[in-house]
């Protein structure tokens, strides 16, 4: 029996794990107790990872297409036939088009590997045409807190030495790993004197409001109104961190003027939230040190004010002097991690952004509209990163298309012509909004080439001309700094050789880069030899770390901007955004009513009365993974879950566990529903990511991904998205729900 150390990559906790092999064959993986990030926690999805592995419905060989696309006819072909034939069209599409014709579709970074495409698009030419969730969740975040105090702030609340803290859309218990700062926290709430103070900002009740001193039940779509109303508070009663904002924050006095009209009375009519826990609320947070908002991963308002309300979020983090102390939100550098002071080469370094051409950056899809996540605001950013950390800004993450955009690119042309799609461990069938236009699109003969690197086949990879199998995290190696994100690295070793033919997505990266004419930027043939390269860098071998996979942060020292201010234009966190200002955007933060609301479009309210909330999280669903049935996870959790107050289902004469329909204005589709007290009883919550692998693979079947996909029921037109980053609408919804007749 041999023990390999390695990282769990189902999702980005990246929990350590011990993988027992026999014979070539992982027999067990269990926590691994000596690793300082995890320490010996694993989910549900590590602990049914040998079903996983082993599934027979797991992608083991390269296929072609041989009939339409959608009809599930498909040839084996090898690698090398795959990678001759898409490399020759993407030279012929190139010619002809331009290397812009070319885009990339992502997931949730299933591996450390995502620096490849990154160079691989900069080398092709292409102005990384990228979409993928990050639109609406985890890079528009750290956007907007770049842009505001430049640091990623977001994720970085440290709820364990906290004494308030504030849960906002967020259940730390289910969203990626259980956070493991948050188990200490909530000792505290159990045995702690004094108790710490908890504030839970959310229409359901979940596992942890249970606990909270506030649980303000907001209106889906209003957290931009709630935040206004709480800096109105805390400024009006003086309750701001006085030598905090004089001494670190630039533009208090324009935001002093700017929230006088957002008072508690103005956002208790639009939150449903009473005036009085308004200001109670804010009044806790304001004064109870130190205190920190813990907010989930994924955009909590997923609506057109998204931008508005993280600028709020950050504010409220500012002048309440909780950034960079302990207990509030910490500071990473925005440097690699150092090694006996070398540092490790950087994500961004390998990405290779100065091959792209100035001109070639203009044509990137969205960048003379959605600025803050394309070129012109990467360009801003990255002049300040470049002059604090003497490193380019990464590219993964900070340079994202809209997905609404690229759709319509494929079917009209414009503003210029989509021949080509890569989509790699993503699945927009299920995570795009608008599954019609996104069908429609895969379908049409105007993209005239669409690979698909996967594990298993799904929706959209039944769509493709080619399928290629790809590697786990099991069966190939890790070194990451989650994208250059966190000044340390977690990894392990390959736990057996890759089954069947599956490869990395880097030898899928540097194979087709090669046959491209981008040879001499590939000198690593296989991810060990890059692991190995990268390591010798700061004078660790491949060997030790294989045996210790993790480096970990340098020791936390906090107020680092005492010494050299803060990486913005005015060294300070600015309340008031000169970048903003720059692209063209209002610097101070404001509420706009979502596009479909009781206030917006009353007409469409009194035929849709409730509001939707869309792609809440649950264990031990990923996304849209995990949903093959024999994985045991399946098993788990096999129906897709629509939670519904208790009085609304009775008058609509639903039972726990009947199926529904969800319908708004852009379809209808069925989920199970699950009766409880614990939402509002004009708020329904249903699931996202579902469709079903044991089902007919053909078109129009696919699937049965049009049935339960919470994605047919979105909003998304480019013209009601939020202005800096395009993110559309998934949540403050108007929809409304009837049991299913048995002939339906």
């Amino acid at each position: 029996m041999r023990i390999v150390r390695a990282a769990c990559h189902f999702c980005h906790g990246n929990c350590g794990v011990l993988v027992y092999v026999e014979k070539g064959r992982v027999v067990k993986v269990e926590g691994d107790r000596k690793n300082p990030f995890s320490k010996g926690y694993i989910c549900e999805r590590a602990e049914h990872a040998v079903k996983w592995l082993y599934h027979p419905q797991q992608l083991k060989y390269p296929l072609k297409r041989v009939g339409e696309r959608g009809e599930s006819r498909w040839k084996q072909v090898t690698w090398k036939e795959a990678l001759d034939e898409i490399a020759e069209k993407l030279e012929e599409l190139r010619e002809k088009y331009g290397p812009e014709c070319l885009a990339f579709c992502e997931g949730t970074y299933r591996s450390d590997q995502v620096w490849a495409r990154a160079r691989f698009a900069s080398l092709f030419g292409n102005p990384q045409n990228v979409i993928d969730p990050g639109t609406i969740c985890f890079c528009c975040d750290r956007a907007v807190d770049k842009a505001i105090c430049g640091y990623p702030l977001n994720f970085t609340a440290e709820l364990d030495k906290s004494n308030c803290v504030v849960l906002w859309g967020t259940r730390p218990t289910v969203e990626r790993e259980y956070d493991h700062s948050w188990r200490l926290f909530e000792e505290r709430l159990i045995k702690g004197k004094p108790k710490p103070k908890l504030i839970v900002i959310d229409p359901r009740l979940t596992e942890e409001s249970r606990y909270a001193d506030f649980w303000l039940k907001i209106r889906p779509g209003t957290d931009a109104a709630l935040a206004l109303a709480w800096i109105n508070v805390i400024i009006e009663d003086r309750l701001y961190d006085e030598e905090f904002v004089t001494r670190w924050c630039y533009g208090f006095d324009k935001l002093q003027k700017h929230v006088k009209k957002y008072t508690p009375s103005w956002a208790s009519k639009l939150t449903w939230i009473s005036e009085e826990d308004i200001i109670e609320s804010a009044r806790v947070f304001a004064t109870v040190k130190p205190a920190c908002i813990h907010a989930p991963e994924v955009a909590v308002d997923q609506t057109p004010n998204f931008s508005a309300t993280e600028h709020a979020r950050m504010i409220l983090r500012a002048i309440t002097g909780n950034i960079d102390v302990p207990g509030g939100h910490y500071c990473f550098p925005g440097s690699g991690p150092r090694v006996n002071g070398k540092l490790l080469p950087q994500t961004s370094e390998l990405e290779l952004a100065d091959k792209v051409p100035l001109e070639r950056r203009r044509k990137q899809l969205g960048a003379d509209r959605f600025k803050l996540m394309t070129w012109p605001g990467w360009e801003i950013l990255n002049e300040i990163h470049q002059r604090w950390w003497g490193a380019p800004y990464p590219l993964v993450w900070s340079l994202i298309t809209p997905a609404p955009l690229l759709w319509r690119a494929i079917l009209t042309g414009k503003p210029y012509p989509i021949k080509a799609l890569i989509t790699w461990f993503s699945n927009p069938m299920l995570w795009a909004p608008n599954t019609k236009l996104v069908y429609k699109a895969l379908k049409s003969p105007n993209l005239e080439l669409h690979v698909v690197l996967e594990y298993f086949m799904t929706p959209t990879a039944a769509l493709a001309d080619y399928v290629l199998p790809a590697a786990s995290w099991l069966e190939r190696p890790m070194c990451s700094t989650i994208c250059g994100h966190r000044p340390f690295v977690r990894g392990g070793a390959r736990a057996i050789k890759p089954i069947g033919e599956r490869r990395t997505d880097f030898e899928f990266w540097r194979e087709l880069g090669v046959r491209l004419g981008q040879k001499e930027y590939w000198p690593w043939k296989t991810y060990e030899e890059f692991i190995e390269w990268r390591l010798k860098q700061v004078g660790i071998s491949y060997e030790d770390f294989c045996r210790r996979p993790w480096i970990p942060p340098d020791e936390k020292k906090y107020r680092k901007y005492e010494e050299k201010g803060f990486p913005t234009p005015t060294g300070k966190v600015e309340l008031y955004s000169t970048i903003f200002e720059r692209l063209g955007y209002d610097p101070l933060p404001n509420y706009r009513e979502p596009p479909e609301s009781p206030y917006s479009t009353p007409e469409v309210a009194r035929e849709y009365p409730l509001i939707l909330i869309t792609g809440t999280r649950f264990k031990p669903m990923f996304h849209s993974e995990f949903r093959q049935v024999g994985t045991g996870l399946r098993e788990m959790h096999p129906d897709p879950i629509a939670e519904i107050n208790t009085n609304t289902a009775r008058r609509l004469g639903i039972r726990d566990g009947d199926w529904i329909w969800i319908e708004t204005r852009r379809g209808r589709i069925k989920h199970k529903a699950r009766i409880t007290d614990g939402i509002d009883p004009r708020v329904v919550s249903i699931q996202h990511g579902w469709w079903f692998p044991e089902e007919n693979p053909e078109d129009p079947i696919l699937y049965r991904v049009f049935e339960c996909n919470a994605n047919m029921l979105t909003l998304e037109e480019p013209e009601i998205c939020d202005p800096l980053i395009g993110n559309w609408c998934n949540r403050g919804l108007l929809c409304r729900v009837y049991k299913i007749n048995k002939p339906e």
